[in-house]
């Protein structure tokens, strides 16, 4: 059994894994080599304080353990589903054997091995009987961290379908993307802190080692400390995980179609029908907050921006830095955009009742001000908090006036892009339990934050300019101004979604039924063409931020931390150029990416002459 699942899973990933796919699972096992090997160098440090690098090493355990948990809900199902063996007349025990097997046989599978090898390096520096014990510590753990992966994809399916799994799985999200951005500033939080030379506190050596990823290193440095009671146990305790996680995951091999959850709001609630809630535009902002607070994704889509705001303004309090504080509100409100780029694509065909009524413009701003009324109380409380709690009084008037006009330029950008770019999904009733396995929407969600960031161009002008000349009057008056720029591009950017979506309504429903478009076809790139833009996305990525703008931001507040940011290891005379140079290099190599990536090309038009009917002209839902 074992066997066969292993040659049908090289056997898909062979046929699967062309152009795109592959250049991104090369990519990303280069990098997982590389942070695998960052693992044993750090297990052949020589440090000051004894415990500093196995308290390190259990830390990285926690680490690796924690991505196989939350890798499947970033990275989708495993190439063998499981729902597509659960009716087969397999036994469950024998099923689960020969899908853990096949597990093995991965890219993450072989890198999370080199990763582990560092305890067999660790055990080796401690004498031959620890680095004994450490390979068959090191089989256990391997074999525990891809069972713990599928088990923790099971649970996430079922938890994801509640709001409050659904809210978990955001923060999950957000919490990763977080780390990966800025998890840099923990290595400084790190340095910085000096337990590199005096050690981690026992409270902290203790509960990196208590946790079962730690429970190899425990058994290695147990053996070298010739505690054979608490070596084995150590072992025996990772076999019983185990057995126990194999006969879970078994079990729920027997469960192909699980009820789906069923949420309903408060059957004695009164029906507002007042100020904002009423005529056609009130009654679509009442059924778009009860979808944003009912609809599980809804909610996964507001926890994902705010959580990963506040991550990355409070990660550098780690090191007792408070520069990015004020920034948070600006953050949200250019991340809360991508909780509207695909509004549309979330309901699904329930499209065909706004076409059908000629309801698209209060559909439309209903959407918007529902969207307002979720995000801008959030935005303001934390502009409000957060910059008062920096105790930077110079951050008042760019926060006030960068906040409204991103605020409202997501919310006419988000809504343009929900309708000109939709990303076709399955419906609500007919989504897989993995929560992000929808319509994909990489694309507009970059194109919306980076679109976001030109919104406060215009209060940025007035910004600059006061703080050049260190006039007030300048200051304050991009606060009116961001304002305008808000409410204008809401409008006006609304406005264009309304006549889109009346013109491509048909096409839209068309797409969502079908996934496939009416009118054009996008062309498969070529795998040269796909590696270019792969190392555009990831080197313009690198270029961009940690080594251009970032640096810009430390110099310009003096801040001396250096990381891993080539232009502050320069001369003072060439820091500035240098990170300018790598800001034009980056804008440069996202061009080519972007492209590269979204280069399209029309397809003839149908022989039966069928077009898109013009704007006014209704259809009956079967001609569509």
């Amino acid at each position: 059994m074992a066997g066969v699942l292993i040659r049908m899973k090289l056997a898909i990933i062979r046929h699967s894994m062309t152009g795109g796919k592959a250049a991104w699972m090369i990519i990303g096992g280069l990098f997982g080599i590389v942070f695998a090997v960052a693992t044993i160098w750090l297990s052949l440090l020589e440090s000051v304080h004894p415990t500093v690098v196995p308290d390190l090493l259990a830390a990285i355990y926690v680490m690796w353990m924690l991505g196989w948990i939350v890798g499947p809900v970033w990275g989708g199902s495993t190439v063998l589903r499981v729902d597509h063996f659960a009716l087969l007349s397999v036994p469950h025990r024998k099923l689960a054997v020969g899908l853990l097997c096949a597990g093995f046989v991965a890219v993450t599978t072989v890198v999370t091995f080199l990763a582990f090898v560092s305890l067999i390096v660790y055990g080796a520096r401690l004498g031959v009987v620890p680095a004994l014990v450490a390979v068959p510590a090191v089989v256990l753990q391997l074999a525990f961290v891809v069972l713990l992966s599928r088990v923790a994809m099971v649970v996430l399916g079922v938890v994801a379908k509640s709001r409050i799994g659904a809210a978990f799985t955001g923060v999950l999200i957000a919490a990763m993307m977080v780390l990966a951005q800025s998890g840099w500033m923990v290595a400084v939080a790190i340095q910085v802190s000096g337990v590199l030379t005096d050690g981690f506190g026992n409270g902290f050596s203790t509960t990196v080692r208590a946790i079962p990823s730690g429970w190899g290193l425990v058994a290695v440095e147990s053996a070298a400390r010739g505690e054979w009671a608490l070596t084995v146990a150590a072992l025996a305790g990772l076999a019983l995980l185990i057995v126990l996680l194999l006969l879970a995951w078994s079990r729920s091999l027997g469960t192909p179609r699980r009820a789906r959850i069923t949420i309903r709001g408060s059957r004695n609630a009164d029906v507002s029908s007042r100020g904002l809630f009423a005529g056609r535009y009130g009654t679509v902002v009442r059924k778009e907050l009860r979808t944003w607070w009912r609809d599980p994704l809804r909610t996964q889509t507001v926890f994902v921006p705010l959580v990963w705001a506040l991550g990355t303004t409070l990660l550098p309090l780690t090191f007792g830095e408070k520069l990015l504080l004020p920034w948070a509100a600006p953050a949200l409100a250019v991340m809360a955009g991508a909780a509207m780029c695909n509004l549309y694509g979330l309901d699904g065909t329930a499209l065909w009742m706004t076409l059908l009524t000629g309801s698209e413009r209060a559909d439309l701003r209903g959407r918007q001000l529902a969207y307002l009324l979720i995000f801008g109380p959030i935005t303001l409380v934390i502009a409000v908090a957060f910059t008062a709690w920096s105790g930077l009084t110079w951050a008042w008037p760019w926060v006030l006036a960068l906040t409204p006009a991103m605020l409202g330029g997501q919310a006419g950008l988000g809504a343009l892009i929900s309708v000109v770019a939709l990303a076709a999904g399955p419906d609500a009733h007919k989504r897989p339990d993995n929560p992000l396995e929808h319509g994909d929407t990489t694309g507009q969600a970059n194109l919306l934050f980076w679109g976001g960031l030109l919104t406060g161009i215009p209060p940025a002008t007035f910004l600059t300019l006061g703080t050049v000349y260190d006039n007030a009057f300048l200051l304050w008056t991009a606060v009116p101004v961001g304002v305008a720029t808000g409410v204008f591009l809401a409008w006006w950017l609304g406005r264009v979604a309304i006549r889109s979506l009346r013109v491509r309504g048909p096409e839209m429903l068309f797409l969502m039924r079908t996934g496939r478009n009416s009118k054009s076809i996008k062309i498969e790139m070529p795998k040269r063409e796909a590696w270019i833009a792969l190392v555009g996305w990831t080197l313009g990525s690198i270029a961009l931020f940690p080594q251009g703008i970032v640096p810009m931001i430390f110099l310009l507040v003096g801040l001396d931390v250096k990381s891993w940011f080539l232009p502050l290891y320069l001369a003072g005379p060439l820091q500035w150029p240098s990170a300018v140079v790598m800001v034009l290099l980056g804008s440069y190599l996202y061009y080519v990416a972007i492209k590269l990536s979204f280069r399209k090309k029309s397809a003839s038009p149908p022989d039966d002459g069928a077009a898109v009917p013009p704007p006014g002209q209704r259809q009956e839902l079967e001609s569509v």
